[in-house]
């Protein structure tokens, strides 16, 4: 599974350019709404739900602006996010089916089922993005453990139902319920590539930051950033590819002929 989706991101130009095309965009965009220009605010742009919420909350929330313009950003980025990762979530799907990933497609996919993928976004948003903003001392390293475990956890939770989304463009609730079936069904294997997305990630980190006493230089921290984009349609590659795997294995063990 790992092995084929590291030969599927570096085989396919498109999949090694999209996320790295999203992460620029998403990094003009939080250096025009005002956060500072330090690598570490590019942490992580382009990643798997809910760490995306978060990261954009806490982005959003370092300007100095009233209610309404805050909630009036939230929801334009809620809705660049749905878009950014419904187009990477179906890159992933296609290539999983063993078909040529096209980017028309997955743009007509995000047309057609932009409620679904919108709902599981605000929904990421909502339980995560914003309750563990609230109160939390970014500058806590107790604080940033319990963030990133919760962070974690909502990945384990929300990934099969974006998964099942972009595989069957169902139902936002129909999502919802089989996402969590194959969670109960396999956990093992959700929990395994969850935490090896999680282990790669601070593993790249504690790379960029060797030997650093306080924060990063900014090149290896910039660096991360973009390795890190490419990490997250690593793992998409990875979990649609395995969810496939999974959904055919019924199919592959009925007899001829039933």
């Amino acid at each position: 599974m790992c092995g084929w989706a590291t030969t599927a991101l570096v085989g396919d130009p498109l999949l090694l350019l999209a996320p790295l095309f999203f992460f620029v965009f998403f990094m003009l965009v939080a250096f025009g709404l005002g956060a500072p220009g330090r690598p570490e605010v590019l942490l992580p742009l382009v990643s798997l739900p809910p760490f995306d919420a978060f990261q954009d909350v806490v982005i959003i929330d370092l300007g100095t602006r009233g209610d309404l313009a805050t909630w009036l950003l939230r929801v334009a980025m809620l809705l660049a996010r749905t878009a950014a990762f419904g187009i990477l979530l179906h890159l992933a799907v296609q290539r999983a089916r063993d078909q040529l990933p096209s980017l028309g497609a997955a743009a007509s996919f995000v047309r057609r089922r932009l409620s679904t993928i919108g709902f599981l976004e605000l929904l990421s948003f909502a339980a995560f993005g914003v309750t563990l903003s609230l109160g939390a001392d970014l500058n806590s390293t107790r604080d940033d453990a319990a963030i990133g475990t919760a962070l974690l956890f909502g990945v384990l939770v929300l990934i099969g139902m974006f998964v099942s989304a972009a595989m069957e463009e169902v139902s936002a609730g129909t999502a919802v319920r089989r996402g969590l079936r194959r969670l109960v069904r396999r956990p093992l294997g959700h929990v395994g590539l969850v935490l090896l997305y999680g282990v790669g990630t601070n593993g790249l980190y504690r790379l960029a930051s060797l030997g650093e006493t306080g924060w990063p230089r900014a090149l290896p921290l910039t660096l991360y950033s973009f390795v890190s984009s490419l990490l997250t349609m690593w793992f998409l590659l990875a979990f649609t590819r395995r969810q496939m795997m999974l959904d055919a294995e019924p199919t592959a063990a009925q007899p001829s002929g039933t």
